[in-house]
């Protein structure tokens, strides 16, 4: 049989005239059935009359050269020739036919090569693979098309690159610039890639839309659609819980599994804490961000309109996409309400918050956000602030009751006491780093020395800096290490040391003070030693014993007892105050209906428990016998036969 070598003249320069193309298909026909000793001689005619053919065919001349008929090799013309069935025989002259059929080749010119077909060559498999890219002028031009990753866009499933070949439909759609190949897929140049403007099919409509699933896709979906497509159901964590680290001035906050530690970094745990008592500060905080916010947004819609060009870029909105790339457009502040996000590190199941303000009733919450894709139907939210997360909108707030950080002023005894006295203050002092972000809290002991007398007998005051220093300002961190306080506090620093005490005279050895709100009070000679931190609680559910002064010796003593109590759904602080003498109970059991003028029922903001509340549960009663006061030793109270502090806290 014939068989060619490049492509068929006639499948190469057709259509053509019926009667040559009959020629033509009668010549390669004969051709192939022939068998004729005189093959050499046969070939050689054939060949030459189909180069005619071809020179008739390029020809731009009707008919030819002439009309010339086209020559045929003898054995061809007697083929052609009306003989009887089966009785064929070679024209008078030719040579017998041969035993056997002859394997004719038909030598034509072969098929020009494109680009795609010249770099494949080794092997010759319709591919290119890494090596014979890089002999290509593209492995050595710009960008985007120098990077063979570039042209491999399509894997072995049709939608994830990676296949490690370029395939000719790859090669016919060349890497453009993202942007570019956007703008030409948005057919309707709506912002938007749909299947229903035929712009994407619905398979890529379907793999490339992220979430919130809208069936429509982005520019940036775009670019990432070729990016690992994990999907996550993101769940709440359990069991949040927060408590009181007096010793290093942190708050914990701690919940159950998983740890962060052994996440991936595209999941991320959130930390939020609620303080109503402190929005109204934070809203007028917000107040001069948001004026900060606008002028910085005129600025830079003034520096758009000088740097755009109408005429040269007429879409507006293209236009600020390409400002906005080397001028960050300015984000609004976010309006404070109750909840607002905390920031710092997470170890493994736990946060710990140094950025509070003392005094204020804090309840943590914890929720998950992460990059990947949620899956269809997932409940989750997007936040500019938190650009390419995804965040679980149920927070999970901390199962037990609010906390609150105390700051309470240790008074020692620094000299002795005749007509006056040396008394030294001491307190917790935070400083905000604002160098860094996010900005770090740290806290630190301040300590001074009040000089006072008879005369001048209010023991501290809101002191600036000048005065701390004329007070022999010392400042410790939590380790007890002395700083240098110049070198550590602003020189706007104010630090407030009011005790609300004021000197009387000495008794005995020690100094005898007086307040409005605690009686008399005898300092101890046993506090000229180092101030004791407050051990950290025992339970999250724990009654806390402070002793707010003492007098005559330690056998009268003015204490505080404190227990959060649940009613239903709301959170009471319920604060007992009183004066018992030594061998008599601290506390006692109290009835919401009717708790009494020593107690204060708040609620979990710090204001008076609601009427409502308290009238729902007014048979309830909360437990707050905290046992016998047994008197003083140095700077040690015993109450129930627990001692603490005389300045710190026993938790029961």
């Amino acid at each position: 049989m014939a068989q060619e070598n490049g492509a068929s003249a006639l499948a190469q320069y057709g259509p053509v005239g019926a009667p040559i193309a009959g020629v033509v298909f009668l010549i390669l026909f004969v051709a192939a059935i022939v068998m004729t000793s005189g093959i050499s001689e046969g070939k050689d005619a054939l060949q030459d009359s189909v180069r005619s053919v071809r020179t008739k065919l390029d020809s731009t001349t009707p008919g030819g050269e002439g009309g010339a008929s086209i020559p045929l090799p003898d054995s061809v013309t007697a083929s052609m020739q009306t003989g009887e069935k089966d009785t064929w025989k070679p024209a008078q002259g030719s040579q017998k036919p041969l035993g056997m059929p002859i394997y004719w080749q038909v030598n034509m010119d072969p098929k020009p090569q494109d680009e795609f077909d010249q770099y494949d060559d080794n092997p010759k498999d319709g591919f290119w693979d890494l090596p014979e890219f890089q002999r290509t002028p593209y492995f050595t031009g710009p960008a985007p098309r120098n990077e063979f990753k570039n042209w491999d866009v399509t894997g072995p499933n049709g939608v994830a690159p990676g296949d490690g070949l370029i395939s000719r439909d790859e090669y016919n759609h060349p890497p453009k610039d993202p942007r570019e190949a956007f703008d030409e897929a948005d057919k309707n140049k709506d912002g938007w890639l749909t299947s229903k403007d035929g712009e994407i099919s619905k398979d890529e409509e379907y793999n490339w839309d992220r979430y919130p699933f809208d069936s429509k896709v982005d520019f940036q979906e775009y670019v990432d659609r070729y990016k690992a497509h994990d999907e996550v159901d993101l769940g709440a964590v359990e069991n949040v819980a927060a408590k009181i680290d007096p010793a290093t001035m942190e708050i914990v906050v701690t919940w159950e599994d998983p740890a962060v530690d052994s996440l991936p970094p595209d999941i991320q745990f959130i930390i939020e804490r609620r303080a109503p008592e402190t929005v109204e500060k934070r809203r007028s905080e917000y107040r001069q961000k948001v004026q900060k916010y606008t002028e910085a947004l005129r600025n830079w819609e003034d520096g758009f309109d000088k740097w755009w060009d109408k005429e040269t870029n007429p879409d507006k909105k293209k236009a600020q996409k390409e400002y906005e790339a080397d001028h960050p457009k300015p984000v609004a502040p976010k309006e404070p309400s109750d909840w607002e996000e905390v920031v710092g590190p997470i170890s493994g199941n736990e946060y710990r918050d140094t950025s509070f303000e003392t005094g204020v009733t804090y309840t943590y919450a914890v929720k998950m956000a992460t990059q990947k894709n949620p899956k269809r139907g997932a409940k989750a939210v997007t936040d500019d602030r938190l650009e390419g997360w995804y965040l679980y909108p149920d927070r999970t707030a901390t199962a037990g009751h609010p906390v609150i950080v105390r700051n309470r002023i240790v008074m020692g005894f620094a000299g002795a006491a005749t007509d006056s006295a040396n008394i030294s203050l001491t307190k917790w002092h935070s400083v905000v780093d604002d160098s860094v972000s996010p900005a770090k809290v740290t806290w630190y002991r301040v300590q001074i020395v009040e000089k006072v007398d008879a005369d001048n007998s209010a023991v501290g005051g809101l002191y600036n800096m000048g005065q701390l220093k004329d007070r022999g300002l010392k400042m410790m961190d939590i380790g007890g290490t002395e700083l240098n306080p110049t070198e550590i506090l602003p020189s706007d620093t104010r630090i407030d040391f009011n005790t609300k005490y004021k000197f009387v005279t000495k008794l005995g050895a020690n100094p005898l003070l007086a307040s409005s709100e605690y009686a008399d009070f005898e300092l101890p000679k046993a506090t000229s030693k180092e101030m004791q931190p407050s051990s950290p609680p025992s339970t999250d559910d724990a009654m806390e014993v402070r002793c707010l002064s003492v007098k005559s010796g330690g056998k009268e003593g003015n204490f505080e007892v404190t227990r959060w109590y649940k009613a239903g759904e709301d959170w009471l602080r319920v604060v007992w105050t009183g004066s018992v003498k030594s061998g008599s109970d601290v506390g006692g059991e109290i009835k919401l209906g009717s708790a009494g003028s020593d107690v204060k029922i708040l609620d979990a903001t710090g204001k008076a428990a609601p009427a409502s509340v308290l009238k729902a549960h007014k048979d309830e009663t909360v437990d707050l016998s905290a046992g016998k006061y047994e008197g003083l030793d140095d700077r040690s109270v015993s109450v129930g036969g627990e001692s603490f502090d005389l300045f710190g806290t026993l938790y029961k």
